[in-house]
């Protein structure tokens, strides 16, 4: 096959093409790129842009970009095709229709010619293929066409996307006065090497990581670079955040992704996105002398101290000459085990931008609160006395229970206690315009069940989102067809949605942790909707008189209160 394309391309389709160029001088690279044939429907279904990798690597499949010339400025723009069988018999195609989702909703033409049907068809045939001959050999005064290396070399592709603006606004300084935080922590870390990132969410930490890998590029070559993070939806992000870096040869090792391999094998500069669950399987693959030079990065590195981590990992990233942790909340509170291994595998905190500094900057919204009271039932306060009964006694067993245990059943009980119902349903009577573009945080899906039973009972739309639920949920919601979604924790990390108002928090972790993910899901400003104020609803106790709850739900209630007095400064 040979394809004559304008060089305006899908990030993911340039990818796919320098890939695919790449692994024919790299034989290794091709072998690990190379699909079964038995499995090519369902690659070319699944993953289309492997397979166009595949095709260029295996010499299927030939591509030219194609540019006008002369007093032609604009784009290449024909949609032709020759298809034609081993008896020589050819069907051409010409017309204005293209595969995009608005080229099927747009009135098209489409022209068909069959070299068996006549003598005018066999003549229009005859010029359709001299021209395509003719552009393709660069014989046309009109358009050049240049082969993938030539287009890789001369950085010919341009990614489509929206262009910049070509002239500076007067506002841009103090738009970019607004990210100079990135800038500091970049110097930061290229000072330290080492170290963890706590910036607010919203506040550009994947853009400041991008930041440091282009200037190690630079400064001392770096070329080997490693993302992982526990949520695969984040790690998606990442990836596709990276697509227009057109240096960087990217692949994936989470969901149904497996390049592990791929990316051991290729040369040249090269990012590995990778779930946490398969680092240690991938770490295996580093030699020392590779590590050294190569980068290490943890988004939402808060979650890196876990026992599993810390029992398989434990000197498998030190090694890395370069690594970076990033977080809105890096400390592990009531963890000193896990806090000391981020702190030795990954590095200290090394900066620090909060939510105060964000909102005040205007890179976060400001947003009201508004806390529903609630009080314990007589089963709830009963089940908490048991929980520190139960806690009392295996101390006095000598058995190892730390206070953070009996912290959490006592949470559990308070997550889950229905007396914050009927309140609930008094809310959503009187502040029903609340629950557009709003996320519910619930405990269990059993919990959530009860608080969907209230919503269709006041016709608000919504979906759910809980663990294994399928990515379309996430974008339904994303799109404004349902206006509210009820999740448990899938939602509480990096997911970018700034059309998001409110956040109604039925679960709250003792730990500030969790909920500064939640409240991030609705502070990010929303281009669309330039006057956005953002709106916490929180369940509070505040008669708790039990000591060992710790006075989370007051501790929560003066946070919440104290930061959403934060302004916004006013520009000078």
């Amino acid at each position: 096959m040979r394809l004559l394309t304008s060089p305006i391309l899908s990030a993911k389709d340039w990818a796919a093409l320098r890939d695919g160029d790449r692994a024919r001088v790299d034989r290794e690279l091709a072998d690990t790129m190379r699909i079964e044939v038995d499995n090519l429907e369902a690659h070319s279904r699944d993953d289309p842009v492997q397979v166009l990798a595949w095709m260029i690597a295996d010499e299927l499949l030939e591509v030219r970009l194609a540019v006008p010339m002369g007093k032609l400025d604009g784009d290449y723009h024909p949609k032709m095709g020759l298809f034609s069988d081993s008896s020589g018999s050819t069907v051409v195609f010409h017309g204005s229709q293209n595969e995009t989702e608005r080229g099927f909703r747009n009135f098209e033409t489409l022209d068909i010619f069959c070299s068996w049907q006549g003598e005018r068809d066999a003549e229009r045939i005859a010029r359709h293929e001299s021209r395509f001959e003719r552009i393709w050999a660069g014989r046309d005064p009109h358009v050049a066409s240049f082969s993938l290396p030539d287009a890789i070399r001369n950085r010919l592709v341009r990614i489509s996307r929206a262009r910049p603006r070509p002239y500076p606004r007067e506002d841009e300084a103090t738009e970019e006065s607004k990210w100079v935080h990135q800038d500091q922590a970049v110097e930061r870390f290229l000072e330290k090497r080492a170290g963890v990132l706590e910036m607010a969410t919203g506040t550009g930490k994947t853009r400041t990581a991008q930041k440091i890998i282009a200037r190690l590029a630079h400064d001392v070559g770096l070329d080997t670079v490693l993302v992982t993070t526990r949520s695969l939806d984040l790690l998606e992000q990442w990836y596709t955040g990276f697509l227009n870096e057109r240096s960087w040869s990217l692949f994936r090792h989470f969901g149904p992704h497996r390049e592990a391999s791929r990316f051991q094998a290729a040369g040249g500069p090269k990012i590995l996105f990778v779930a946490q669950s398969y680092l240690q399987e991938v770490l295996g693959g580093f030699p020392p002398q590779v590590a050294a030079k190569a980068m290490f990065i943890g988004d939402e590195v808060h979650g890196f101290g876990s026992p599993s981590m810390v029992r398989d990992l434990t000197g498998k990233v030190s090694p890395f000459g370069y690594r970076l942790g990033l977080s809105a909340t890096p400390e592990r509170i009531y963890d000193t085990e896990g806090q000391a291994f981020i702190e030795h595998e990954v590095g200290p905190q090394i900066f620090e931008f909060t939510l105060e500094d964000a909102i005040r900057k205007g890179i976060l919204c400001e947003f009201d609160y508004t806390p529903l009271p609630y009080e314990l039932s007589n089963d709830d306060k009963e089940a908490i006395r048991q929980a520190v009964r139960r806690h009392h006694a295996r101390r006095a067993a000598g058995e190892a229970w730390s206070d953070e245990a009996l912290y959490r059943d006592i949470a559990a009980v308070r997550k889950t206690s229905l007396s914050k119902l009927p309140p609930f349903e008094q809310h959503l009577a009187e502040r029903p315009d609340l629950y557009e573009r709003a996320l519910i945080f619930v405990e269990t899906r059993d919990y959530g069940r009860l608080v969907q039973r209230q919503l269709m009972d006041r016709e608000i739309v919504f979906g759910t989102y809980y663990e294994g639920a399928d990515a379309d949920r996430l974008e339904e919601f994303i799109q404004g067809r349902v206006q509210c979604l009820v999740s448990c924790h899938r939602l509480s990390e990096g997911i970018d949605i700034p059309s998001v108002r409110n956040i109604v928090l039925f679960a709250s972790a003792r730990a500030r942790l969790e909920t500064i993910q939640r409240l991030g899901r609705c502070l990010r400003v929303d281009p669309n909707d330039p006057a956005k104020r953002a709106h916490v609803l929180d369940f509070v106790d505040l008669g708790e008189d039990d000591k060992s709850a710790g006075g989370a739900d007051r501790d929560r209630h003066e946070w919440f209160t104290r930061l959403s007095q934060v302004k916004r400064e006013e520009v000078k």
